[in-house]
């Protein structure tokens, strides 16, 4: 079994644990959320983005919802106004506005779900004011009527809001209807990498947006106020971390590729296996590169994944090394690279037996 295989087992008995510790509720609520955290949280890579959106604290929803908004502060779903690279690419384009739809929209669940995304408010000036969230808790969560809408509906009642599911947070066809309605889209470096998604059925196979990007979490949604004015968590129960799951995290990125090694008759191969939902890579700016090694022989091969030689969904590319004699095994380096990233991060060293 290899290194990869054993770190998996790992992170899988974690999760099993973690029912365990919500038979230890008490009045700490943030000592319960970060001991129900699971066991891999996203570490993406320095590329000169800022690691929190800025003043995210004083959101009203991180009153109650601290934990969780903390998680989103730290995504490019949070940055995606303030981002200046995004900044300096709409200062060139003649009609920036419609990258807006996406970058800073309006409520989704106050349309029909599936439909393209409209930008709230019109005034750039005005939006940035203050430190703007892009793509907001409200983003995803406002519905009709002020309702804010997640997997449940009401369970205790709260002063701030009514909760109520939302068709979206379920399963099922629209459960990444969120997702989709702006990555359909191919616009500037992005590809819409959701249409991979959708026209390969990828939603019959189990498989969601959110079921990769954002890992399964049972915790306390938030902490709210008694009437004595201390502080209590709500019930556990099964959530998302909202710390969104990126390529710029190596261990996230090595998980979209399934790795084989296999004899031939003039030395050895390695097939390389798309496991994501989409094509890889999924920016025109992204390349991953893997180099293996014969070990036992001498014998060496390169391939680089880019946005002109993709890896399609569910494709295999076979990466053939030819070294004289037979290899006893194969060292695989798999790098990935960037914008902002002077050097090249490394997501997979991994070495496998033949």
């Amino acid at each position: 079994m290899n290194k990869l295989s054993l770190l998996a087992l790992a992170i899988f008995a974690a999760f099993g644990l973690l029912s365990l510790a919500s038979n230890a509720l008490q009045d700490d609520s943030v000592a319960i959320q970060e001991e129900l955290r699971p066991a891999h949280i996203p570490v993406p890579a320095d590329d000169g983005r800022p690691a929190m959106l800025e003043g995210w604290d004083s959101l009203d929803c991180a009153e109650c919802h601290n934990q969780i908004a903390s998680e989103w502060a730290s995504t490019m779903h949070a940055m995606a106004w303030v981002d200046e690279r995004y900044q300096e690419a709409i200062a060139t384009k003649r009609r920036p506005q419609s990258c807006y739809g996406c970058h800073i929209p309006q409520p989704l669940n106050l349309r029909p779900l599936g439909g393209k995304p409209r930008p709230r408010g019109s005034d750039p000036e005005a939006l940035d004011e203050t430190p703007h969230n892009g793509i907001s808790c409200l983003s995803c969560h406002l519905g009709p009527e002020g309702a804010m809408l997640g997997p449940y509906a009401d369970t205790e009642a709260t002063e701030a809001h009514t909760s109520k599911q939302g068709e979206a947070f379920g399963e099922g066809a629209l459960a990444d209807s969120l997702c989709i309605n702006c990555h359909r889209s191919t616009v500037g470096p992005v590809i819409g990498i959701a249409k991979d998604f959708e026209t390969t059925r990828q939603a019959d196979k189990g498989l969601s947006c959110v079921g990769c990007h954002m890992p399964a979490i049972d915790r306390p949604a938030a902490t709210v106020t008694n009437e004595d004015g201390t502080k209590r968590a709500t019930a556990v129960r099964r959530g998302r971390l909202h710390s969104l799951q990126t390529p710029r995290d190596p261990y996230f990125l090595a998980t979209a590729f399934g790795v084989e090694a296999r004899r031939t008759s003039t030395g050895a191969e390695l097939l390389i296996t798309n496991q994501a939902g989409h094509r890889i890579p999924g920016l025109t700016t992204r390349s991953m590169t893997f180099t293996v090694t014969a070990i036992g022989a001498e014998g060496e091969a390169t391939h680089v994944f880019d946005s002109t030689a993709y890896l399609p969904v569910d494709g295999t590319y076979t990466l053939a090394i030819e070294s004289g004699a037979p290899p006893t095994s194969l060292q695989i380096h798999g790098t990935h690279s960037w914008t902002g990233v002077e050097t090249p991060v490394v997501f997979l060293d991994q070495t496998l037996e033949l």
